[in-house]
């Protein structure tokens, strides 16, 4: 009898505890956000305040440089670049077409390892371990790569200087090849839901492979593309040490610009500080909503079907 009161007690506790731990992790984006909304007395006041006193647009009128910021806390802020409005656009842009590539490249070299055993049995497995190379490993070697040997093996075989440091294509084009191992592993686990018995019978209808690949495959693993294209973008979003490496100043991503309030002077600016987070964070929140809507859809079509 005791021992049915502990065990229908247990779901109750187990409760409480994961809210306790759900507040706790979730209260340093309570605060950032709250943050962005307060005044600047109030930023690092004490006792502090949980929610702002004096609500205040003040900091996304800074960062996104709206006319009626005119304070001297704003031109501070202005006159140092620290606008976001440039970083937003190269952020969207490098992600979205990053993701891009790596998802339609790997999505075709998943399909070559599914289907004709590219690499060998275990490739799938050493295309993952590549990814788990920590960043700092490569950052250097790249640098030079890009600041040093390409510029001055194309002015020695072209008679011109083709640097790709600073650069959009620069900072896609590594991002497209960090991403591509996770590309492969995910897809992978769709392509191969996919029973070959329907390939088969297009072929003898007739069909070419790639007319197969396009018409058959590709539309039952669509929700897994989407799936797959939301993480990897997620990931690129929010990389900060290889665009640190390998941009500034021409291009800037907004992990990149936040960096730039640590100096003595601007890292006092905690509240700009807060809502530049507080953009950066609602993008990957919203994807992260729409990547659970369809994981259900994405990992559950093959089982439903068989």
């Amino acid at each position: 009898m005791a021992f049915r009161r502990r065990w229908q007690v247990f779901p109750y506790v187990r409760h409480v505890l994961l809210m306790v731990w759900v507040v706790f992790a979730l209260f340093p984006t309570f605060w950032m956000v709250s943050t962005s909304f307060k005044d600047a007395g109030e930023w690092i006041a004490w006792p502090p305040h949980w929610l702002p006193h004096e609500f205040t647009l003040l900091n996304y009128q800074q960062i996104f440089a709206f006319g009626g910021a005119a304070t001297e806390l704003s031109r501070s802020a202005t006159d140092h670049a620290f606008s976001i409005w440039k970083a937003l656009g190269d952020s969207l842009v490098i992600c979205t077409a990053s993701s891009l590539a790596a998802l339609i490249l790997g999505t075709f070299l998943a399909y070559c390892v599914s289907r004709f055993g590219v690499g060998g049995r275990n490739f799938r497995y050493v295309v993952l371990t590549i990814r788990m190379v920590p960043p700092i490993v490569i950052a250097i070697p790249i640098l030079m790569y890009y600041a040093i040997l390409i510029p001055y093996t194309t002015e020695y075989l072209f008679g011109t200087r083709v640097s790709l440091y600073d650069t959009y294509v620069g900072l896609g084009l590594l991002y497209t090849v960090t991403t591509l191992p996770f590309v492969i592993w995910m897809m992978l686990s769709f392509i191969d839901e996919v029973p070959q018995t329907l390939e088969h019978a297009a072929r003898l209808l007739g069909a070419g492979r790639l007319y197969t690949l396009r018409r058959v495959v590709l539309p039952l693993v669509v929700s897994g593309m989407v799936v797959t294209f939301l993480f990897i973008f997620i990931l690129n979003w929010s990389e900060f040490l290889l665009a640190l490496t390998l941009t500034q100043p021409g291009v800037s991503t907004l992990p990149v610009l936040l960096n730039k309030f640590q100096s003595a002077v601007e890292g006092r600016l905690y509240g700009p500080q807060a809502a530049i987070g507080t953009v950066i964070t609602l993008p990957v929140l919203i994807l992260g909503i729409l990547i659970q809507k369809h994981l259900v859809k994405g990992f559950s079509f093959g089982m439903i079907r068989k």
